[in-house]
């Protein structure tokens, strides 16, 4: 059942999608695994109870559970791709999915490219800057 989190924060990303419902971890492992294979060296983490990876260029993304479905927490780049999110949800920065309706993989991956070059070229105008 969409909704049902876990109250306390997990002390992993795996503690975090094993305490929740079988179709909603099945969703979440799938997004996960999705973005790891899109940008390799991403180290999952927990922050601020959200499960997510951070890349080594300082990029994020994260994802969890919310009342009525899941939740993918993309940043800014999700104007970036608002033709092919118009099946889902948007608010703001974050797209809504359920377990019925998830997100199609090669846009999950798409989207991690898309966080990971931002920061890359945020990294970049910071070395520049520092120049």
């Amino acid at each position: 059942m969409a909704g049902t989190w876990p109250r306390h924060t997990a002390p992993s990303v795996a503690a975090y999608i094993s305490a929740l419902p079988a179709s909603d971890a099945k969703s979440l492992r799938r997004l996960r695994d999705a973005i790891l294979a899109a940008a390799p060296g991403g180290v999952e983490e927990i922050s601020y109870r959200v499960p997510g990876v951070r890349f080594p260029n300082g990029g994020r993304i994260h994802f969890g559970v919310r009342r009525g479905g899941l939740s993918l927490y993309a940043g800014h780049v999700s104007e970036t791709f608002s033709k092919e999110l118009t099946r889902f949800a948007v608010s703001g920065t974050t797209i809504h999915f359920t377990s019925d309706h998830e997100l199609p993989i090669a846009l999950i991956k798409r989207i991690t490219r898309k966080i990971v070059a931002n920061a890359d070229q945020r990294a970049a105008a910071r070395r520049e800057k520092r120049r």
